[in-house]
């Protein structure tokens, strides 16, 4: 029984591995990628795995968010309560909700998803696209993250003027400034959020056959549902502002 019960769990060891490893190989094989997924979901070790780097990056970036929530009080003329705390040093209270926010966002792309592959014919698999959401999101939530946190270091605290100046300026909002809802929708179209959109793609050729034309569309159009979502929210952000 000893002898059985090893293989089992080193195998299990070396999935859990495989799985979080698949993070960077996404990048650049996710054929392969998505070729395991469609064998067998896997969505716990991708999730941990971002959620530890976004923490992470967020631990970094805690300075400029400081700045970023004195700078805003400042411009609404909201002082801090005399003898009370500095309200920005609440900000790291954030990074608790980080894992809530981020299973949140996979939770309704995956559904996104798997009601456009039911409607396009396929036999739409949750926990599959689930899993094919996690890994897709890497341009966004891990690459994009890394290239804000070296441009605000790039920038330097003085810039950064509200909790939005936290994503820097990288997608169509570079060639037209906007604000609200426009300007975070336009935001969220990026290099990092087309790689992801094609990735998407890929994943859903991989693990549920469907044509490259139909798997395309269903990628576009869910990343225009996120866009929207973006755009609501950047108009309360921006009306509560």
């Amino acid at each position: 029984m000893g002898a059985m019960t090893e293989p089992t769990q080193t195998q299990q060891s070396g999935g859990a591995m495989s799985a979080l490893i698949d993070l960077s190989r996404v990048l650049y094989e996710p054929e392969a990628v998505f070729g395991r997924v469609a064998q067998r979901p896997r969505f716990l070790m991708p999730f941990l795995g971002l959620v530890a780097v976004q923490i992470v990056i967020g631990v970094i970036n805690l300075p400029f968010l400081q700045a970023a929530i004195r700078a805003q009080m400042a411009a609404a003329a909201t002082p801090a309560p005399a003898g009370g705390p500095d309200p920005s040093s609440f900000a790291a209270i954030g990074l608790v909700f980080v894992p809530v926010g981020i299973a949140i966002a996979l939770a309704l792309g995956a559904f996104v998803l798997w009601v456009l592959v039911s409607l396009m014919g396929g036999d739409a698999k949750f926990n599959t696209l689930l899993s094919v959401t996690a890994y897709a999101s890497v341009p966004t939530v891990i690459l994009l993250s890394l290239i804000g946190t070296v441009v605000l270091r790039m920038q330097g605290l003085g810039e950064v003027t509200s909790p939005a100046d936290m994503q820097p300026s990288l997608g169509l909002d570079l060639l037209v400034p906007a604000s609200g809802f426009l300007g975070a929708a336009m935001k969220g179209i990026n290099p990092f959020s087309i790689w992801g959109t094609v990735l998407t793609a890929i994943g859903i050729m991989v693990t549920h056959r469907l044509p490259k034309g139909s798997a395309y569309t269903i990628a576009t159009i869910s990343l225009v549902v996120g866009l929207l979502i973006a755009g609501a929210f950047g108009a309360l952000s921006s009306r509560g502002g």
